[in-house]
């Protein structure tokens, strides 16, 4: 069981790395950038800095559908000659880059993604000629230390670029579609030496990688601020995890959510679920062999982060799958059940292994999560789990979590009285992370904003009553309530979730600064998300009138409310 004492309440921040920004960035938030916002942390008395995950992103650059479930994002990394061996000023100096620097608020990842592996192969080529003794042998150590996973990512690696930067491994020729396969089609290459050497070019940038962000961590222990990081529960099935391993993957059917009241989205969403393309675990395969995948990810997770939130652990559970890929959903949208069965040789969306009833298929279903939390808890000894339990939550799990000390979240919206108001903040639990809302959710600003518009527009809506509910959540009278999202409501909606009973309170970046930026719009066209940045750097916003007061305020709050 994990321990948390009850008199150690903390507080803090939610951003994800992308959207940070720096003087002299290449046009994405990097491992410099991360040190500003520890330092930003420390400077408000906020003890923990919640990212969202960091591994290598695929076409979509979605955090949560990793290329691989261990390898560090090569955009994140700092360029400068100070954090990458064989990296020089002159390198810094193409018109592409200076193109990248002048970017404003959205990312261009084609651009970036171009600009920041050119400049790695410009540090590597040098490395190999001019590196140091001590250089050359902790590479080694890192090789080494590192192989089982490295040796499937780098030739994985080589295998997307061979073949045009494509990574559906399905699509490959059937020589190189599997780990195994591969591995013999290497022995039969004449060309080996360039391959080999492609293969230490990507173990080069993961070894830079776990450099810069160990010393992220070294620099974090250093300020007393805990970095919070994030498993997804889901793996893209184009990974090179899946890839490798396909042994431990179901591919046929597709991890999603089922339709649920609060997460409306698109009309396929409202219909039937979310669609999230990520393979199903053959749990059992798993267990056969110790569930070393997961300890693994896990392990490495742990090197850098004090805590990590496990994304959607319901999964654990049980897991609602399609037996139709996100690409196929609008070939589904308009169809009835008869209608799918017809198309899919009588298969429809269900749970995994089962549903939660009767009620011997739900203790199958909470064995089996309970099961693969104790692995995960063992595995990350005294570094702390905590599990997103949001959506449509079945009866066991919470009373789960609570056994094994782990933290669930508690988010307002969400907390509702038989007559929809709002629970009262002292009525939460201890054990929980309290937050206005995760990355997949409107800031404060965004919704109250709207509720006010469409109150607006009709009294009697139902937008006016929530605008009620808000009121006598915060403890005002609706008259009170202003007719915008003003300094005095946010600062009330700061200062409300701070002196609730909950171990942790984190607020998003966009909730602390009271602005309506959204990283992530579930159900949008994916080439559009994740792309949105903080319009300066974080420390900047401590020095501009509007917002410093309001910061030093909150400051004052996580004092007063004994989380500093």
């Amino acid at each position: 069981m994990q321990q948390i004492k009850n008199n150690e309440k903390q507080a803090g921040i939610l951003v994800p790395v992308f959207a940070l920004r720096r003087e002299n960035d290449l046009g994405i938030g990097d491992t410099k950038a991360v040190l500003s916002t520890i330092d930003f942390c420390r400077s408000l008395r906020f003890s923990y800095l919640q990212i969202l995950p960091i591994n290598e992103t695929s076409e979509d650059n979605s955090p949560y559908n990793a290329m691989s479930s261990i390898a560090y994002d090569p955009m994140l990394l700092t360029m400068e000659p100070g954090f990458i061996p064989g990296l020089l000023d002159e390198d810094l100096k193409t018109a592409e880059f200076k193109e990248l620097r002048f970017k404003e608020k959205l990312i261009d990842y084609t651009l970036v993604k171009k600009v920041k592996k050119s400049l790695l192969e410009k540090a590597f080529s040098r490395f190999v000629l001019s590196s140091s003794l001590v250089q050359r042998k902790d590479f080694a150590h890192f090789c080494s230390q590192n192989k089982d996973w490295l040796s499937r990512y780098t030739l994985f690696r080589v295998l997307v670029e061979e073949n045009d930067g494509n990574s559906r491994w399905s699509d490959w020729p059937e020589e190189i579609q599997n780990y195994k396969n591969a591995l013999s089609w290497f022995k039969r290459q004449k060309n080996k030496s360039r391959i080999i050497e492609k293969r230490r070019f990507y173990a080069f940038v993961q070894w830079v990688a776990y450099n810069q962000w160990k010393t992220v961590r070294q620099y974090a222990d250093i300020k007393k601020v805990k970095l919070m990081g994030d498993i997804p529960f889901g793996i893209n099935r184009y990974s090179s995890d899946v890839w490798a391993s396909q042994e431990l993957f179901d591919c046929q059917w597709s991890c999603g959510a089922p339709p649920e009241p609060f997460f409306q989205g698109d009309e396929f969403v409202k219909k039937w679920g979310q669609n999230w393309g990520f393979p199903l675990y053959r749990w059992e395969r798993h267990e056969a062999e110790s569930f070393s995948w997961w300890k693994q990810r896990v392990l490495q997770t742990t090197k850098i982060y004090h805590a990590f939130r496990i994304d959607h652990v319901l999964g654990f559970f049980r897991v609602y799958a399609f037996p139709w890929f996100p690409e196929q959903n609008d070939e589904f949208l308009s169809l009835n059940k008869e209608e799918v069965r017809v198309k899919t040789a009588g298969l429809l969306p269900r749970f995994f292994p089962g549903p939660d009833e009767p009620e011997e298929s739900a203790l199958i279903n909470k064995n089996q999560g309970e099961k693969i939390l104790k692995v995960i808890l063992d595995t990350a000894k005294k570094e702390i789990v905590v599990a997103e339990d949001l959506g449509l939550v079945p009866s066991y799990v919470r009373p789960v979590l609570q056994k094994m000390g782990i933290p669930g979240f508690t988010i307002p919206m969400f907390e509702r009285n038989v007559d929809f108001s709002y629970r009262p903040t002292k009525d939460y639990p201890f054990l929980s992370v309290a937050t206005y809302g995760t990355h997949d959710h409107p800031p404060l600003a965004s919704r109250y904003n709207y509720l006010c518009q469409k109150a607006a527009q009709n009294p009697y809506s139902e937008e006016m009553r929530e605008l009620k509910h808000i009121g006598l959540f915060i403890g005002w009278n609706s008259s009170e309530l202003p007719d915008h999202f003003d300094e005095n409501i946010h600062l009330r909606f700061i200062e409300i979730l701070l002196n609730c009973p909950c171990w942790l309170v984190v607020f998003s970046i966009s909730d602390l600064l009271g602005i309506d930026l959204q990283f992530n719009h579930p159900g949008s066209d994916p080439k559009d998300n994740w792309r949105e940045r903080l319009d300066k750097p974080l420390i900047d916003y401590l020095k501009e009138a509007e917002f410093a007061s309001k910061l030093k305020k909150i400051s004052q709050y996580i004092e007063q409310s004994h989380r500093s």
